[in-house]
């Protein structure tokens, strides 16, 4: 059977194969977003004609059908057309193209994915599209880019430079990018908690919730933890105002994520003795009231409200709820209990792609499958698929794409068949036959010998107050240097058609042989080195610079020529 992500309701093939591996498609009076994807198939003025019919509304169910002699995909939107050519173009990825008739309509209307820039780095507006055109062949209908403060916020032009930012012009042309590929592109920004750059400021700590902050830790932790701002000083909703002011305009979504997750210090600062489930709902409550003045609707996490289901009714009932939940077993009683609050709700599993230099597939796989399974038995408004990125966001983009066309694949079609995707990420992500075995190699090794935990030595080496790290022992560290040896001598000789996708398993793999290395020379352990930290961190640094803007490398630079000593 041919293979298409994600995996269409209703698929008959006919057993015949057309001749043709071009087409030919008249694209007078056609809408410009479906000639732009049109123009992506092989065409030629002898290929099989292709008829489009499509109506004018945001229908996205179609209809295909490939015979010998036409192809024609018939939609009551054009939001559908744009899918079936999107289909279309994956069946001529085939060696032969068979002729068959697909149905297809997604389970959930809201299927998107949520992209770190914040935590250490920042895409390049050429990156960004690539991914947009990744997303839209895999039917992904929403974008959201995770802000705190890598923005020319007035509130940051003191420190933007050194932190790095994305420019309004970027924004405004992501969004018209988005729209002409049927995504909506949705403001995203931290609005309460996670205010770290901010809130370090000497003119705004007053405002913190912890008074008495000192750092202890690495900063990429700190940005993590703490940093919430004061909601009973009205001080700080003038700022909250002015960051959504300078923001929203950029954005042609009629929706804004207010976010206001983790606000961790209510319970340990100066409010810890206080009602700190009421202080919240009420400084909430004044942000959703002025994005709804501005004729936004207002999505938000929603893990601070399941802790205070009491005042859950306080909040205005048309606020959207985003859902998380990153483990492999999720809790499935959070879906049910947001679904019994008569909550509108989004849910957000992950790809496990944070903390490390390769998506971790023994939990995101299990964890979207069973996040989406929740989702559409408790009748969930969609999916979005997160993608963070802590401690520095050492993973490429490439090696969390296996999760993120899983995800596309499950919130389109909720019983595709799990044990069928790797085959077919090998034919369309990798385009090379054995790929996602590769991934699944490197991403187990890492885990063993991990980004995360790495950190945390750093952390402790230069800091008093010491984090508790889960390290390896010498068994570990002499396998995982052996079996990516192996893997590197598999790599480097070889090609793929993708081949972006094997430079970055190659790096990953080498540099997770030079964690466990300096893993071993942190613990002392007499372990003989393959690997030289600079020559893998040149590599590293350059595929960095080479799809991201640079600033923060430097952090990671720093931290390995560190622990190098």
């Amino acid at each position: 059977m041919i293979k298409l992500i994600p995996q269409p309701k209703l698929l008959e093939e006919k057993g015949r194969y057309i001749k043709y591996d071009t087409v030919n498609v008249n694209l007078q009076n056609t809408d410009e977003r479906i000639k732009r994807v049109l123009e992506k198939l092989p065409h030629s003025s002898d290929g099989i004609e292709v008829e489009i019919i499509a109506g004018t509304g945001k229908i996205e169910s179609y209809i295909l059908d490939i015979s010998e002699e036409k192809i024609t995909i018939k939609s009551d939107g054009l939001a559908g057309a744009f899918y079936g050519i999107q289909t279309l173009r994956q069946i001529f990825q085939s060696s032969k193209i068979p002729c068959l008739h697909i149905e297809d309509c997604p389970d959930f209307k809201h299927r998107g994915v949520y992209h770190d820039i914040t935590r250490g780095k920042i895409p390049k507006l050429e990156t960004l599209k690539k991914l947009i055109d990744e997303l839209a062949y895999y039917k992904i209908n929403s974008f959201q880019i995770y802000v705190e403060h890598c923005f020319k916020f007035k509130e940051y032009e003191d420190s933007v430079e050194n932190t790095g930012h994305i420019t309004a012009d970027e924004i405004r042309e992501l969004d018209r990018y988005c729209t002409e590929n049927f995504i909506e592109f949705i403001p995203s920004l931290s609005t309460f908690g996670h205010l770290y750059e901010l809130l370090q400021k000497d003119r705004y700590k007053h405002l913190r919730v912890l008074e008495n902050y000192e750092q202890e830790h690495i900063f990429w932790r700190e940005r993590m933890a703490h940093h919430t701002i004061d909601p009973l000083n009205p001080e700080s909703f003038e700022i909250i105002k002015s960051l959504i002011d300078q923001f929203l305009p950029l954005f042609s979504s009629d929706k804004f994520n207010i976010c206001c997750d983790e606000t961790f210090d209510l319970k340990c600062g100066k409010y810890k003795d206080r009602d700190t489930g009421r202080i919240y709902i009420d400084f909430v409550g004044k942000i959703v009231d002025y994005i709804k003045s501005k004729g936004k609707k207002v999505m938000m996490w929603g893990d601070i409200l399941l802790e205070h289901p009491e005042y859950i009714d306080l909040l205005d009932k048309d606020v959207i709820l985003l859902n998380w939940d990153y483990d492999a077993e999720p809790k499935k009683e959070k879906i049910e209990r947001l679904n019994q609050l008569n909550r509108t709700q989004i849910v957000c599993p992950g790809t496990s792609g944070w903390f490390s230099l390769c998506e971790y597939l023994k939990q995101s796989v299990p964890n979207i499958t069973n996040m989406v399974r929740y989702a559409y038995e408790h009748g969930a408004e969609g999916i979005l698929n997160t993608n963070w990125g802590d401690y520095g966001n050492p993973c490429s983009i490439e090696l969390e794409m296996y999760s993120l066309t899983y995800g596309a694949e499950k919130s389109w079609n909720v019983n595709s068949k799990t044990e069928e995707f790797e085959q077919k990420a090998d034919t369309l992500v990798y385009k090379k036959h054995g790929a996602s075995e590769y991934l699944k190699r490197i991403s187990n090794l890492h885990h063993k010998t991990n980004w995360r935990e790495f950190v945390h030595c750093y952390s402790n080496k230069l800091f008093e107050d010491q984090i508790r790290v889960d390290l390896p022992d010498e068994n570990d560290i002499l396998y995982v240097q052996k079996e990516c040896e192996k893997i590197i001598d598999e790599l480097k000789n070889q090609t793929w058609k993708n081949d972006e996708f094997r430079i970055e398993m190659l790096i990953a793999t080498e540099g997770t042989q030079v964690l466990a290395e300096l893993y071993a020379k942190h613990l002392d352990f007499d372990i003989k080195r393959i690997t030289d930290t600079q020559k893998w961190l040149k590599k590293f640094s350059v595929q960095w610079k080479k799809k991201n803007k640079d600033y923060e490398l430097c952090e990671i630079e720093k931290m390995f020529e560190i622990m190098d000593k």
